[in-house]
C-alpha cells in the first residue's frame, strides 16, 4: 500500500524513482498492464520494463529484481567521510601468469587513476544445451548427439524486433554518436568494498582493466552486443591474444555485427544466419553462439559451455562449481580475502538476458554469489566516485547489491551458458 497507493511521499521508496503514473520511473510489476505482457512458446510471461527508458524485456516473474536493480542505480554514496589517495594505502600487487604478465602491477595502476570516463559512446537464441566446445567449431552441439535441424527463431528468441529488416535511422544515429557508456576502474572498487564487507568470507575478481559497459536510454536489448564489448574491453585493456583486430578500441554494435557476419561466411556458428535471418543492421537479439562466431572468426580462442538440468538448484550448482574452479585455476595471493587474478571475464546467459561475470564472492553462512556488471544497468555514483581511491564504505554489503547474482535470481532458470577467453 505505501509504495503504490501512498498518500504523499511513501517512506519505503526512493524519492522521485517509483511512479505508478505516467512520464517516467519505475514502478512494480503489480502495476503493469496484463494486456502489455505476451507469451513465449513455453508458456513464459514477458513484458516490458516499464522504467523510461529501458525498454528492456523481461519475464515476469523477474521483473520486480529488474526495477529494484534500477533503484539500485540511483543509489547515493554511504561513505564515512574519509577517502585518500592509493599512493598512501597498501598496493596490491599481482605476479603470475594468465594475461598480465609476471610480476606486473595490474591492480596497483588503478589506483591514484583519473575518475572513470563516462562515454555516452540479448538475449539468445533460446538453444541452451549442455555442450563443451572451442571457437574452432562450426556448430556447439550437444553432447552425445547430432546437430539437430535448425528452425529460423521468432519474437521469443530474438525480440519484438525479430523480423525487423532495418534498424531505425533515430537509433543508428544513436548508436553511432553515443556508442556506449562505460566505467573504468570499478573492479578495484568492488576489491574493496568486499574487504570491508564483514560477511565476505573470500572472493576472486578478475582482471581489473575490465571496463562495465551499458546500454544507452532508449537502445532496447543489445545486452549480448555489451557483454561482448566488455570481453573486448579485457582484450584491449590486457594485451590479450586478439588485441591487433580492435586497435585499442572496443568495437561498436556495427562492427560487431560485421565480425558475427564474417564468421558465418566462414562456416563458424554458420546455422546462426538461418536462425535469426542475419544480423547486419538490426536490433535481433544475440546471444552465446554469436558471440562464439564473433571472436572464433577472429582466431581468438574461446570455450562455452551449457548447464542444462531437471530443477534451476542443480544447474546453479554446476555454474557455480564452475566458475569458481575458474577463478581457483589463476594466478593470486591465497591469504588475501579477495584474490585479485588476471583473468579474463566471462560471458554468461541465461533466459532472456546475458551478463558479464567478474568474480566470485563466498559468505559466512556458506551462499556465494556471482559477480557481474549487468550491461542494462549503470554503475551507483556511489560506486564510480570512488574509482582511482582508497575510501572506507559505511554499507559495503548493500553496494555490492547491484553487482551480485545469486540464488533468488538464478532460481528462476534450469539453463545457462557461459562463454570464456582461453589464456
Amino acid at each position: 500500500m505505501e509504495t503504490q497507493h501512498a498518500e504523499g511521499t511513501s517512506p519505503f521508496v526512493v524519492d522521485g524513482y517509483y511512479s505508478t503514473e505516467g512520464g517516467g520511473g519505475a514502478t512494480s510489476s503489480s502495476a503493469v498492464d496484463s494486456s502489455d505482457a505476451s507469451f513465449g512458446d513455453d508458456g513464459v510471461q514477458f513484458a516490458e520494463c516499464p522504467v523510461d527508458g529501458c525498454e528492456e524485456i523481461v519475464t515476469l516473474a523477474e521483473l520486480d529484481d529488474h526495477i529494484e536493480l534500477h533503484a539500485a542505480e540511483e543509489a547515493a554514496p554511504a561513505t564515512d567521510g574519509y577517502v585518500s589517495p592509493y599512493s598512501n594505502a597498501t598496493e596490491t600487487t599481482y605476479s603470475g601468469s594468465g594475461g598480465g604478465g609476471g610480476g606486473l602491477d595490474i591492480w596497483g595502476r588503478f589506483f591514484g587513476a583519473a575518475a572513470p570516463k563516462t562515454t555516452s559512446h540479448p538475449t539468445p537464441s533460446s538453444n541452451l544445451s549442455s555442450y563443451d566446445s572451442s571457437s574452432k567449431t562450426s556448430s556447439p552441439a550437444p553432447s552425445g548427439g547430432a546437430v539437430p535441424q535448425r528452425k529460423r527463431l521468432g519474437k521469443a528468441e530474438l525480440g519484438k524486433y525479430a523480423h525487423e529488416k532495418q534498424m531505425p535511422d533515430w537509433l543508428v544515429s544513436l548508436l553511432k554518436n553515443g556508442k556506449y557508456v562505460s566505467a573504468e576502474g570499478v573492479i578495484p572498487v568492488l576489491q574493496q568494498l568486499l574487504e570491508q564487507n564483514p560477511s565476505t568470507v573470500c572472493a576472486w575478481l578478475c582482471h581489473p582493466a575490465v571496463q562495465h559497459i551499458s546500454k544507452l536510454r532508449k537502445e532496447g536489448g543489445f545486452c549480448g552486443y555489451r557483454n561482448i564489448q566488455m570481453l573486448s574491453s579485457y582484450i584491449v585493456g590486457a594485451n590479450a591474444p586478439g588485441a591487433e583486430h580492435f586497435r585499442g578500441r572496443i568495437p561498436s554494435i556495427f562492427r560487431i555485427q560485421d565480425h558475427i557476419e564474417n564468421a558465418w561466411d566462414m562456416g563458424i556458428n554458420a546455422q546462426g544466419r538461418m536462425e535469426t535471418g542475419g544480423v547486419r543492421g538490426t536490433r535481433k537479439y544475440i546471444g552465446t553462439p554469436e558471440a562464439q562466431a564473433m571472436f572464433g572468426g577472429l582466431g581468438i580462442p574461446v570455450d562455452a559451455r551449457g548447464f542444462k538440468t531437471d530443477l534451476p538448484i542443480d544447474a546453479e550448482k554446476l555454474l557455480f562449481d564452475f566458475v569458481q574452479h575458474y577463478f581457483e585455476s589463476g594466478a593470486y595471493d591465497r591469504r588475501e580475502k579477495v584474490r585479485c587474478t588476471a583473468l579474463p571475464p566471462i560471458y554468461f546467459q541465461h533466459r532472456g538476458h546475458s551478463l558479464t561475470i567478474v568474480g566470485f564472492e563466498k559468505h559466512a553462512d556458506g551462499t556465494a554469489d556471482l559477480l557481474v556488471f549487468d550491461p542494462m544497468f549503470h554503475d551507483p555514483e556511489g560506486i564510480t566516485n570512488h574509482v582511482g581511491r582508497r575510501f572506507r564504505h559505511k554499507a559495503p554489503d548493500s553496494a555490492l547489491k547491484p553487482y551480485r547474482r545469486g540464488r533468488k535470481y538464478l532460481k528462476k532458470y534450469n539453463e545457462f551458458e557461459t562463454l570464456r577467453l582461453r589464456v
